[in-house]
């Protein structure tokens, strides 16, 4: 039997080219750029800067833009990374458990992982109690399956996200 000459991806990735990099990056550094700006920035005049950004958004790889807010102007003093292992993982359950999570305005990051958890989760609530309510809730609800919850909780954050980086590809 011949092995399979490519594997297969996990999802078509759309081909960036230099100019749509050097606008992902303009984009990513600060989204409020204005098009004239930009189009300096990459070397393309306005039309067709405007077209690609649009291309962009339209293919999925700009998903949006938004404002980075300190989380404790809105009251989250505390930031917890919760690793979270299933007791039950059937489909089912999972499916119950990922659509609560998400839903929870609470939870701003999920993530499906592997190893000794099966989702990390950064949560974040005004007050210990408030977030230990939170947990206590998914740990009690027995249609979620969870097993257990390892709370790591955040002392000080050193570098926040902002954006993935985008690949130096100079010609």
């Amino acid at each position: 039997m011949k092995p399979p000459s490519k594997l297969p991806s996990r999802s078509a990735k759309p081909a960036l080219d230099r100019i749509d990099l050097l606008i992902l990056d303009a984009l990513r550094d600060n989204g409020r750029i204005t098009y004239q700006a930009l189009s300096e920035r990459v070397g393309l005049s306005a039309r067709p800067c405007l077209e690609r950004v649009r291309r962009l958004e339209q293919k999925g790889v700009i998903r949006g833009y938004a404002a980075q807010i300190d989380p404790s102007a809105l009251g989250h003093d505390i930031i917890a990374l919760a690793g979270i292992s299933m007791r039950d993982p059937s489909t089912g359950t999972r499916q119950r458990l990922e659509r609560a999570l998400a839903a929870n305005p609470a939870v701003i990051d999920l993530q499906v992982v592997n190893g000794e958890y099966d989702y990390i989760a950064r949560i974040v609530a005004p007050t210990l109690a408030a977030y230990e309510t939170l947990t206590e809730a998914y740990l009690a609800d027995p249609g979620f399956g969870i097993g257990r919850i390892h709370t790591t909780f955040v002392l000080k954050t050193l570098k926040d996200f902002e954006g993935y980086p985008v690949p130096d590809n100079r010609d």
